[in-house]
C-alpha cells in the first residue's frame, strides 16, 4: 500500500510540473511563433570583439609588384629608380628565399592597382598586382 502512495505521490507531481514548466516559459515565446528568443554568455561578446580587433589588424594590401631580383643591390636600385619617377608612393621591399621582391603602393581597389601597373609598365615590364594577406604596418616600409 505504501508503494502504491509513493508511485500515486510521484505521478502527481510529474504531471504538475509539467504543466507549470512550459506555461512559464510560454511568457516569453511570441503569439505569432516566427520568433526565436536566445540567450547568450556574455563571454561570447568578449570573444567576438578579440577576432574582431585580430581580423582587422590583419587586412589585405592590395600592391603592385613592379620588380624581383636575386641581390640586395638590384633590388635597391630599382627602388631608387621607382622613388625617383614616382615620389609620395610607398615602396616595400620584402624577402621571400631567394628573391628579393619590390612592391608599392596601398590601392583601395584592384581596380585602382591595375591602371597604376599600366603607367608603371613603360618602365618596369614585369609588374602585377598582388594581394598581400596579413599586410599591416609592421610591414617593413622603405
Amino acid at each position: 500500500m505504501m508503494s502504491k502512495l509513493k508511485y500515486l505521490i510521484t505521478l502527481f507531481l510529474l504531471l504538475t510540473s509539467m504543466a507549470i514548466l512550459p506555461a512559464a516559459d510560454n511568457d516569453s515565446i511570441p503569439e505569432n511563433g516566427d520568433n526565436i528568443l536566445f540567450f547568450k554568455d556574455p563571454r561570447v561578446d568578449v570573444l567576438q570583439k578579440m577576432y574582431m580587433r585580430k581580423t582587422a589588424s590583419k587586412k589585405q594590401a592590395i600592391r603592385v609588384q613592379v620588380f624581383q631580383a636575386a641581390t640586395r643591390d638590384q633590388i635597391f636600385d630599382a627602388k631608387a629608380q621607382f622613388s625617383a619617377r614616382y615620389p609620395g608612393i610607398a615602396t616595400y621591399v620584402t624577402y621571400a628565399s631567394p628573391n628579393f621582391r619590390l612592391r608599392v603602393g596601398e590601392f583601395e581597389t584592384q581596380n585602382e592597382a591595375f591602371k597604376f601597373m599600366q603607367q608603371v609598365k613603360h618602365y618596369f615590364p614585369a609588374s602585377f598586382v598582388i594581394e598581400e594577406k596579413g599586410a599591416s604596418e609592421d610591414k617593413a616600409k622603405k
